[in-house]
């Protein structure tokens, strides 16, 4: 039958539009089905620390079999190892509420001088936090920049003189997330007095922290006023401890003009970290926080006790 030529466009046109729309829907499977492949070959990486329980040294000439991994108590193969390979990601977290702006001077030249400890391929942000946090500079690998965003930090009242580390760490833990280099090991160094309140954020913000494999340091320096509250308040006030101990950071304690020495330390002791990964067989509970135990292989006896610092569990995420 002849029919007419309008009418011939017409059907071409719709079985084109037909033809792309079933294309797209197979690249649509296609793209599902590589998501699935990604997703059950899934590394879980986990950070890791040892020291000596006594001497509290890092103990640093580990290997892969040393190391023993249980995911909810079933034992993984290590599939990945390696020991200050990877980039670290450091968030530098600044109180600069009232009780420390007296040694505030102090903190900041240590913070300088901490710089130089880095790695050219290691990225920094810095946000200051009081009664409101601010993130004052952007990862970055501009040294001098972050050296001058820190004496800007540390120089200002704009932030408030309360000590609200719960709202600052839940920012610092949703950026970090977002850290530019997505293998590499991120940390938050928290500079305060430890004087401090989470308001009751401490589950939630943990529960980013584990997500994002976020390890949190603490460097606890106290001034006249912070010292006075510890006294008072008997030892009470720890904000950072609880994220510490999750996470499997560490906290280590300085006068003000032992800043820049306990920072130094503190980086060279990130160092000496281990990059211990695995594939965990389930790989469906993306909701359900995955308990993980690691300990050293009693097969190989030691003279140190050595303690294994590293976060508690997981949480698995589809990318």
């Amino acid at each position: 039958m002849n029919w007419p030529r309008s009418f011939r466009l017409r059907c071409l046109l719709i079985a084109a539009l037909s033809s792309i729309s079933i294309q797209g829907s197979l690249h649509a499977q296609e793209k599902e089905s590589v998501d699935v492949i990604k997703v059950t070959t899934e590394l879980v990486v986990f950070d890791a620390q040892v020291i000596d329980k006594k001497s509290k040294r890092t103990i640093g000439d580990l290997t892969r079999d040393d190391f023993e991994v249980y995911d909810k108590g079933v034992k993984q193969q290590v599939s990945y190892f390696s020991r200050d390979e990877l980039p670290l990601s450091i968030l530098l977290l600044l109180d600069v509420s009232a009780s420390v702006r007296p040694i505030l001077n102090q903190i900041r030249d240590g913070a300088l001088n901490a710089l130089e400890h880095l790695k050219p391929e290691d990225h920094v942000a810095v946000m200051a936090f009081g009664s409101k946090a601010d993130l004052v500079q952007d990862f970055t690998r501009d040294r001098s920049l972050v050296a001058r965003k820190i004496e800007e930090a540390t120089n200002t009242e704009y932030l408030g003189s309360g000590t609200f580390l719960g709202p600052a760490l839940d920012e610092a833990a949703m950026h970090i997330d977002d850290a530019p280099s997505a293998g590499s090991r991120r940390v938050i160094i928290i500079i305060t007095d430890n004087i401090a309140s989470s308001f009751g954020m401490e589950k939630r913000i943990n529960a980013k922290l584990l997500a994002s494999g976020t390890a949190v340091y603490g460097l606890i320096v106290r001034g006249a006023i912070g010292k006075f509250f510890n006294v008072m308040f008997l030892g009470q006030f720890k904000g950072v401890n609880a994220y510490v101990h999750e996470t499997g950071g560490e906290i280590l304690g300085a006068n003000k003009n032992e800043v820049d020495a306990k920072l130094a330390v503190m980086i060279d002791r990130l160092r000496a970290r281990y990059a211990i990964g695995f594939r965990p067989a389930d790989q469906t509970s993306t909701d359900v926080f995955h308990p993980v135990e690691i300990k050293l292989s009693p097969l190989r006896k030691r003279k140190e006790k050595p303690v294994v610092l590293t976060k508690r569990g997981y949480y698995l995420r589809r990318r």
